[in-house]
């Protein structure tokens, strides 16, 4: 969710640093405008989010039980926790916030993730705008409504709106005259955003395959919960989630055995139950076409494999294949685990080379396998470890895929790297002489 142009990586090694000191400010850092719009000053705006935070802690109970409508207890408390983590180290977009100036803002939210994503993609923006107005996605439109009065978050962010308006009404109304755009989904719909407010700043968050890779020398007693728990968080719903698991040929049979193992006592069924793992799908619509990919690959599945469409539910499910009858790529966006068995390195190379891949890059995964040079041209490569270990709200998102993650403005693609909102706002900030 970087500051840095194409062609400049941010690798991580390890687990990023929790910051825990305040920045020294100046006391007076005087009170920003942008035209006619004024903005809190960043002393007041720390003061504010850490307020927010606290408000976030007290009301844990019922936020637990307005996000666990549509997600486990299990993601609720981690997307929580990263939400009161997020706005408690603000201080750390400090130099960014204070050089900030984005105007009026116009916001696609995701479907899932309802308070992480409006800390992220509302609320710390709006610090550097005259207002902010967030569209939430219909299949769940109530739900973000009561996530945010439960959260108390527009008490302290107030130039947050969040509106219920069809996609067309949103483009109409806020989209077209907007200064920025932030927008989170599917690349196609991207673009069709994007023609449509070619004078604005358009900072686009997707989702990508972020394969793992489990090779030869990976330690499975040690990284085995981890590497599943990437396709398991939030029962599979999550765009981060690896669409593939590159599995050496010497570990293949090993690690699907304890995979079938783990899924078969895996519990599932209603968020009613704060044990469940995997329930019902957000957004059903998709369903359809998953249920012929499953059909499609039959041969292959040796676990799972059932969708139930008017359930909304997808089995946790298992595929084997070998990476040389491999075909395309999909976001299945639910418990599917695709496992491309391979013998050799250079079978990898093939892979990370294709079109697929490289134009929607953004993590790689890899344990106990030597990492191909030609990923750190296209993706934030982890080594022994996964998204979910790394992913920081006040850190750099995202990858180098140019259909993954980009920020533009017109028919300008000004940046394709890993996207932090502050320094991306503070790096293509408006000039101060423009009246907005």
């Amino acid at each position: 969710m970087a500051h840095v142009t194409h062609m400049t990586h941010v690798t991580h090694t390890a687990h990023p640093v929790h910051a825990t000191e305040e920045p020294t400010l100046e006391p007076t850092l005087g009170v920003q405008h942008l035209g006619t719009a004024t903005w809190m000053n960043l002393p007041d705006a720390l003061a504010a989010a850490a307020a927010a935070a606290d408000r976030l802690v007290s009301r844990r109970a019922e936020l637990m039980a307005v996000l666990t409508r549509h997600e486990s207890a299990e993601t609720a408390a981690d997307e929580l926790e990263g939400a009161v983590d997020a706005l408690r180290n603000l201080h750390r977009e400090v130099p960014d916030l204070r050089a900030a100036r984005a105007g009026r803002v116009a916001v696609f939210l995701p479907v899932n993730l309802p308070l992480y994503s409006m800390v992220l993609f509302a609320a710390i923006p709006s610090l550097a705008a005259e207002a902010v107005t967030v569209r939430g996605p219909a299949a769940t439109e109530q739900w973000h409504k009561d996530v945010l009065a439960a959260s108390g978050l527009g008490e302290y962010f107030e130039r947050l709106e969040l509106v219920h308006r069809t996609r067309r009404a949103f483009i109409e109304d806020h989209v077209r005259h907007a200064d920025t755009v932030i927008f989170t989904g599917r690349y196609e719909n991207a673009e069709q955003v994007r023609r449509e407010c070619p004078s604005a700043l358009f900072v686009f968050e997707g989702s990508a395959p972020n394969p793992i890779v489990v090779g030869p020398r990976a330690g499975l007693d040690a990284s085995f919960d981890r590497i599943v728990a990437a396709r398991l968080f939030n029962g599979g719903q999550d765009c981060a989630g690896p669409d593939a698991y590159l599995v050496h040929s010497s570990r293949t049979d090993a690690f699907v055995a304890r995979l079938r193992a783990t899924l078969s006592a895996l519990p599932c069924g209603s968020y009613d139950d704060p044990q469940v793992r995997v329930g019902p799908i957000l957004n059903p619509r998709p369903l359809r076409d998953l249920a012929q990919r499953l059909e499609a690959v039959a041969d292959d599945v040796v676990h799972g494999g059932g969708v139930d469409i008017p359930a909304a539910t997808v089995q946790p499910t298992v595929i084997v294949r070998p990476l040389a009858r491999h075909d395309r790529l999909v976001e299945f966006f639910a418990p599917v685990f695709y496992i491309l068995s391979y013998d050799h390195p250079a079978e990898l190379d093939a892979f990370f080379a294709r079109d697929e891949y490289t134009a929607n890059a953004m993590y790689v995964s890899v344990f106990g396998e030597d990492v191909p040079r030609s990923l750190y041209a296209t993706s934030t490569v982890l080594i022994g470890q996964t998204v979910l270990d790394v992913e920081r709200g006040n850190d750099p998102y995202g990858g180098y895929g140019p259909q993954a993650n980009y920020v533009s403005r017109g028919d300008d693609i000004l940046e394709v790297a890993p996207i932090l909102i502050s320094a991306t706002l503070a790096r293509h900030t408006l000039p101060p002489e423009v009246t907005v």
